[in-house]
């Protein structure tokens, strides 16, 4: 998602540093900080980039029905899994190997390793490496353009502070599941997610069950649990609506997995579903639980919205399929709009991929 240009310049003016190591960290929140105004809506993005297994597709936006993509890359040649991928607010596009991270600038016309703008070894003064390198389970820009990763060799989140040079080493550390912490338990990682006040959100699993995480910008206090299984997660900030649009609200959406009211009373629970979700911001556990206000009979295996364009994007789990739904979403909402997944089933089917905007 992208911030205002207030926001970005206030971070890189107050040069804070945080260090989180384990379950406490250091730091203290910028001056100024407090009392910041709320962030300015943003252009609406004019590119779509869709990520299957490995496989970029560039769209424009709107997407329409006869929309096709406008660009189709392999990230990686030659690497034998699916690169992780990520999209800064300028555009810039991020791919991550278990050794390397590659940085390319846009236009986007070709991943060759001659054409990225930077290249960096992953080395342990950025995060922990084994015998075959790291062990990313996701990357991500936060919207001041530092690149987070996350890496399932010792549950260690490590951020690389904007410009990113060759020698840039972790600014920020986060290890999830120690003993003893908020996070205990929850040793492997899945994703993160920011929103527009770089609030990170860690979705992370135990052995028996997943949960999502916040700890708020300057991570001077150590995640906790916001109560939901809530996979693919997205924001939307009131902020970021065009001012003619008839609603405002901020909203979460994302593949939930839990009950969708509470049991009357003497009543046993109701069992849990797996369903898209929406949640009205912010959450409420006292007043109505942490309950879907909307949801959709789906499986989504990736998920972005567009406020701009009261539109959220969404990648079937099963089949690929690119779906749009409006946005706030509708109970039981169907797709307004449905494009095929170009892949086949070797890429599209329960496959690693990512849905991106950019400028």
């Amino acid at each position: 998602m992208k911030i205002s240009a207030f926001f970005a310049l206030l971070v890189a003016a107050a040069g804070f540093v945080a260090l989180i190591a384990g379950c406490g960290s250091s730091g203290a929140v910028p001056v100024g900080f407090q009392n910041m105004p709320p962030p300015t809506v943003t252009p609406a993005a004019k590119r779509l980039y869709v990520d299957h297994n490995g496989t970029f597709y560039e769209y424009a936006l709107p997407l329409t029905p006869a929309s096709k993509p406008n660009r189709t890359l392999v990230e990686w040649p030659g690497l034998p899994t699916a690169p992780q991928i990520a999209v800064d607010p300028l555009g810039r596009v991020a791919l991550a190997s278990p050794s390397f991270i590659r940085i390319f600038a846009p236009p986007i016309v070709s991943f060759a390793v001659s054409r990225a703008k930077l290249v960096v070894p992953l080395t342990p003064a950025i995060t922990q490496v084994g015998p075959s390198g790291a062990v990313l389970a996701d990357i991500e820009y936060d919207p001041n353009q530092n690149l987070w990763l996350l890496n399932n060799i010792g549950g260690a989140i490590t951020e690389l502070r904007a410009p990113i040079s060759k020698s840039s080493v972790a600014a920020v550390t986060i290890i999830f599941g120690a003993p003893g912490s908020k996070t205990a338990g929850f040793s492997t990682l899945i994703q993160a997610r920011f929103d527009v006040n770089a609030a990170l959100y860690v979705y992370a699993s135990s052995s028996t069950r997943a949960r999502v995480f916040k700890t708020g910008f300057p991570y001077a206090k150590p995640p906790s649990s916001i109560g939901l299984n809530l996979a693919q997660a997205d924001f939307v900030d009131s902020s970021q609506w065009l001012p003619t649009a008839p609603q405002q609200p901020s909203l979460l959406l994302g593949q939930y997995l839990g009950a969708l009211r509470s049991p009357a009373p003497g009543s046993p629970p109701s069992p849990p579903v797996n369903v898209l979700s929406q949640f009205a911001e912010p959450l409420n556990a006292r007043q109505q639980g942490l309950f879907p206000d909307q949801f959709a009979n789906t499986i989504v295996g990736a998920l972005i919205a567009d406020p701009p364009r009261s539109s959220f994007y969404t990648l079937d789990a099963a089949t690929g399929r690119l779906d749009v739904y409006g946005l706030p979403m509708q109970n039981k909402a169907k797709p307004k709009l449905s494009l095929p997944c170009r892949g086949g089933s070797s890429h599209c089917s329960h496959k690693p991929e990512h849905l991106l905007l950019a400028p």
